[in-house]
This record gives structure tokens, sequence and C-alpha cells, in this order.
């Protein structure tokens, strides 16, 4: 069944007056029901957006949810963590207390010790000085019982001389000279003796100056190890102080994360509701939706002229169009009807949004534009004539939204680059997949970037030698 024109809708009304209250009854219904589904479509987008939008908040709030739990057990870690750092601190604080006494009680004695090294190595040096004096005496006495001995041995010669009268001089002489001898013996071995105990007492005296030199780094380092081990008590103890001061802050945020997880809770499940009911409120919108464009498309059916009779008529006659053309190109051998029926679609590589490939690609760009293009361009309520296969891929789309697309442009893509793309929305889908003579759909067009319009779609379907292959869909705004 094809539809009239206007005026040949009404020329044949004029010819069946007895029907002329019936039409009119019909287009009345088909204008209210036209504007009830604008209605509707507009609802439905508006409702469809929320959800979207709800759904996306109820996410976001699980995520959060999600996250605020993690803080929770994070939390709790650094809770424990910190009660843990605190009573180490605090028992650190405690030896280091004790410590510091035993260390000072043990750096007084090292000063001590360093003090009594440095008495003796003194005590040495007076004590080498003693044996210096005593060393000098000794070879003083020395030098005396050896001219003592000179004497002797002189007064021997001359008591020899004096004879008789001499001899008991000789006698004492004698006992002179052994007592010199002996003398210097002793003071030989004094010497001797001093020498000895001069060279250890200087050998002392030598480690005395070392020892009292370690004994003075030893007390400098005392005295750092006093100034280190008073630092870190100092330090331990403001540990000690900050953990119980931090212990205290993540217990009251510990209090807080779980006012903000029940919080948080309890917002996720509201908001799941909310994301529930407009859900179930969306799917009454569509099915009333698709009740309403199943009375248009009845209304259509009828005789009576609607103001969609026209662009049916021309969605009908487009596809009759475009089916000739394919089934003689196929007779032709132009292309193959395996490769026509070709749905293995091949991705286009960094286009956005996604666009394909098909094995027929290059023949409808050069047999549909043709077609097209003559439709779009005498009706200025007409915004695109498009041929699209059984799975909503569109080739070769009308030559001003056939655009090539530009590199890291989605938004303006979307608007200006429809061709080569699989339109899955539920207008498509359904246009290309009807087999019914025509099927009329009112939806908002997604423009990119957040724009919809308002528009209506006829089509007809595509059949190839007797197969179905898709649909000529006539977007036009009224």
């Amino acid at each position: 069944m094809r539809w009239l024109r206007r005026n040949d809708a009404a020329e044949a009304a004029e010819e069946r007056p007895g029907e002329g209250g019936e039409q009119e009854l019909m287009q009345r219904i088909a204008e209210r029901t036209g504007r009830l589904g604008i209605e509707l479509v507009d609802i439905a987008g508006s409702v469809e957006s929320v959800s979207a939008h709800v759904d996306h908040e109820a996410g976001e709030f699980s995520r959060l949810r999600e996250l605020a739990d993690r803080l929770a057990e994070n939390n709790e870690t650094v809770r424990t963590a910190a009660h843990t750092t605190q009573e180490l601190a605090s028992n650190a604080a405690s030896e280091m207390e004790d410590s510091r006494a035993t260390i000072e009680r043990s750096i007084d004695d090292i000063q001590e010790l360093a003090g009594t090294v440095t008495e003796t190595s003194s005590e040495l040096s007076s004590l080498d000085e003693a044996l210096n004096r005593i060393s000098e005496v000794a070879r003083g006495i020395a030098a005396i019982a050896k001219q003592t001995n000179l004497l002797a041995l002189n007064a021997t010669i001359e008591a020899s001389r004096a004879g008789e009268a001499g001899r008991g001089f000789a006698v004492v002489a004698e006992q002179v000279k052994q007592l010199a001898d002996q003398t210097g013996d002793a003071t030989g071995e004094i010497d001797h003796t001093l020498s000895d105990l001069g060279e250890r007492v200087r050998n002392l005296v030598a480690r005395g100056e070392a020892s009292h030199t370690q004994a003075e780094r030893v007390t400098e380092g005392a005295q750092t190890i006093r100034q280190v081990i008073n630092t870190m008590t100092d330090t331990v103890s403001n540990v000690d102080s900050h953990a119980r001061e931090i212990s205290t802050a993540v217990g009251a945020i510990d209090e807080h994360c779980g006012e903000t997880v029940s919080g948080l809770n309890a917002l996720t499940d509201e908001v799941n509701g909310s994301a529930e009911n407009l859900r179930q409120t969306n799917e009454r919108v569509q099915r009333l939706l698709g009740i309403t464009e199943e009375i248009v498309n009845i209304t259509c059916e009828s005789e009576a002229e609607t103001p969609d009779h026209p662009y049916i008529t021309t969605a009908q006659e487009t596809a009759d169009a475009v089916s000739r053309a394919f089934e003689a190109a196929v007779a032709a051998g132009e292309i193959s009807e395996r490769d026509l029926f070709d749905r293995d679609y091949r991705p286009i590589d960094g286009t956005d949004p996604q666009q394909y490939l098909s094995r027929y690609t290059e023949f409808t760009d050069r047999v549909l534009p043709p077609i097209q293009e003559p439709v779009h361009n005498g009706d200025e309520h007409i915004s695109a004539c498009c041929t699209t296969d059984d799975h909503g891929y569109i080739a070769t789309h009308a030559l001003h939204v056939s655009h090539a697309q530009r590199p890291g442009e989605p938004q303006w893509n979307a608007a200006n680059a429809r061709n080569r793309r699989i339109f899955s929305d539920r207008v498509g889908l359904a246009a290309a997949r009807n087999r019914k003579p025509f099927l009329l759909q009112v939806y908002r067009r997604d423009m990119g970037g957040g724009e919809f319009r308002l528009v209506r779609d006829a089509s007809a379907p595509v059949t190839v030698n007797g197969r179905h292959w898709g649909a000529v869909r006539v977007i036009y705004r009224l």
C-alpha cells in the first residue's frame, strides 16, 4: 500500500463525502497522538538522562562507600600502629631515663678515671725528674769514690816508702781503697739501676702522656655521649607525647569515619532506590511511548491524510529505489550478494566515535548519494535521508553529516561525521529490523556534547532479491 500525497488525498476525500468526518477524526487523532509522542519522547529522554545521572551518582556513592570503608580500615590500622608506637615510645622513654642515669654514672666514672690517668701521668713526670736528680747525685758519689780511690792508692805508695813507720797508714789506706772500690761499685750499680728505672719511668711517662691525650678525648666523647643521650631522651619523650596525640586524633577520626560510612550507606541505599525507581519509570515511559507509536502507525495506515504521510511515502519510494539499485548492481556483477550482506564490520583505527568499514562500503558510497541527496535537498523539514543495514550500520549517510573526523574532537565528530557508524539505539535498531511497509518513530537525536533534537523518523524496509537488507530512514521535523 502506497500513501497518497496531500492534494491527492484531499481530492479522494471530496469524491467520498461520507467519509470526510471519519478522515477528519483520524487526522485529529494522528495529530494529537503525534504531539503526545513528541512530549513522551522528550519526557522519556529527560527520564533517561536523569536515570543515567542517578545511576552514575549511585556508582559514585558506591565507590565513595568503598573508599570510606577502606579509609576506616586503614584508619584502624593507623590507630593500632599509633597505639603500639605510643606504647613502645613510652617504654623507650622509661628505659631511656633509666639508661641515662646509668650512662651518667658511667660517664662520671670515665671522667674520674681520665682524671686519675692525668694525675698518674703528672706523678710519673715528677718521678722521672726525681730519678734524674738521684742519678746526678749517684754520679757525684761515683766521682768522689774514684778520687778517694786515687788518694788511697797514693797513700799506699807513700806508706810503702815510709817503711815500717807507714805500715799502719798503709792498712788504713788499703781499707779506704777497698771502701772507695765498694762505693764505686755500688754507685755504678745504682747508676745502672737508676738508668734502667729512668728508662722505664720515661716509657711510663710517654704512655702516660698518650693516656692523658686519650683521657681528654674520652672526656670529650663522654660529654658528647651525654649530649646525645639527653637529645635521644628528649626525642623519645617528644615521640611519646606526639604518639599520644596521634592516638587520640586517630580515635576521633575513627569515630568520624564510622559516622561517615553510616551516612554514605544510607545515602547509597537512597540513591540506589531512586535509581531503581527511575529505571522502572523509564521502562513504563518507554512502554507508553511504544503504545503511542503503535497508535500513530495505526492512524497512518488509514487513508486519512496526516502530516507524516508525505514523509512515509518518501521513505517507501526511496526504499524501493535503493532496493532496485542494489538488485541491479548484483545482477550486473558490480557487487556480489554475499558482499552486500557482509556484516563483518572492521573498526577504523583512531576514530571517536568509532567508525567501521564493510565490504560494501565503497559500493554504497558510489550508489546511494544520488538517491538520498535529492530527498534531503527537496524538503526543508527533512534533516537527513540515510540507508541502514539490518544491524544499524550506516555506511553512507547524508553528505552534509559525512565529514572526515577531527582528531580529538569527539563532540564535533558525533554531529558531523555520522557515516561509517553503527547506531544501536532503540529507534535505529527498530528501523533497521522492521519488515512492515513502514515504521514511524519519534526520538531525541543525539548530536553530541549533551545536545539533543526532537525529530521524527519515517522508515521503510529495503530488500534485495526477496531478502531483507535494512531500511531507508527519513529524519524530519514538523
